[in-house]
């Protein structure tokens, strides 16, 4: 015969059935949601994957699109805009970055151009004197300035018209001795100048007697700019901009190359490039004829 407890101890046995019934459940319901949440989740991110993958696909063929126009249209808007120019290539010692670039753009353009290389900082020249100086000055009746600023822009001007005129290069022939400067192939090569590319860099700026010779060239009637490459920032182009000359600090960019011949024909002043002085990518194409 059943009594009271064993009613109880049933009773407390059906509830906790419904109750352990009712846990697993919802806890296997609730399972099942988040197994149909985490599938879609994962569709909906493989649908934007999806979508974003052939978005950068259509971006990318677009871009490799309009690089190719930019390399055609720089060639054809450069050909032969350069006819008759000699420009010099300034370089240092150190990275020389761009330099071959600017020297191709000048013979694609229908120029010619002579790579012009600084065997020291400055020529030396804020320090002492190159071996041989002494005796150009002397011969010509000039006082020689001491080592230091003086010196400096007194060898850059006399050095211009030398360049500039074509007349005469026995300054250059005393600094290549000297071993300060390296001309290429011959010294008749650096006379004659109509252009000055200066890429001679100290220390994220410009050459001090590279800023004095293109400043003297223009003096004369040359044309006269910083450039620098876009993938080595020298600080050429920004230093050069600073003191008043023209500039282009991409020069490995079709929009630099075109840059780089407006500023050589005169047709255009300014800093173009990617800096933040800068005027622009390039100037007005208008402005060239």
């Amino acid at each position: 015969m059943y009594n009271l407890r064993y009613h109880l101890a049933s009773l407390i046995a059906v509830f906790l059935a419904l109750a352990i019934g009712l846990v697993l459940g919802t806890v296997v319901a609730e399972r099942g949601m988040i197994t149909d949440q985490s599938s879609a989740l994962v569709a909906d991110l493989q649908r934007r994957f999806d979508e974003i993958n052939a978005a950068n696909d259509e971006l990318r063929a677009g871009l490799e699109q309009d690089r190719a126009f930019a390399e055609d249209a720089a060639e054809t808007l450069i050909d032969g805009r350069l006819a008759d120019t000699h420009a010099i290539v300034l370089v240092g010692t150190g990275r020389v970055d761009g330099a071959a670039v600017v020297e191709q753009v000048v013979t694609d353009a229908g120029g010619s151009a002579s790579r012009v290389t600084m065997g020291v900082p400055v020529l030396g020249l804020d320090r002492n004197e190159p071996e041989g100086l002494a005796g150009y000055f002397a011969f010509r009746e000039i006082e020689m300035e001491p080592a230091g600023d003086g010196l400096v822009r007194q060898v850059a001007a006399a050095l211009a018209k030398e360049w500039v005129s074509g007349e005469d290069r026995a300054l250059t022939e005393v600094l290549v001795e000297a071993g300060v400067l390296s001309v290429p192939a011959s010294v008749e090569e650096t006379v004659g100048a109509s252009a000055l590319v200066v890429m001679a860099g100290a220390e994220e700026a410009c050459d001090a007697f590279a800023i004095a010779l293109a400043q003297e060239m223009a003096d004369l009637g040359a044309v006269t700019i910083g450039a620098e490459s876009a993938a080595a920032r020298t600080g050429v182009a920004s230093a050069c901009a600073a003191e008043g000359l023209s500039a282009v600090d991409h020069v490995s960019t079709p929009q630099g190359r075109v840059a780089l011949v407006w500023l050589l024909t005169g047709s255009a002043r300014g800093y173009y490039g990617t800096g933040d002085a800068a005027d622009g990518l390039y100037p007005a194409l208008v402005s060239a004829d």
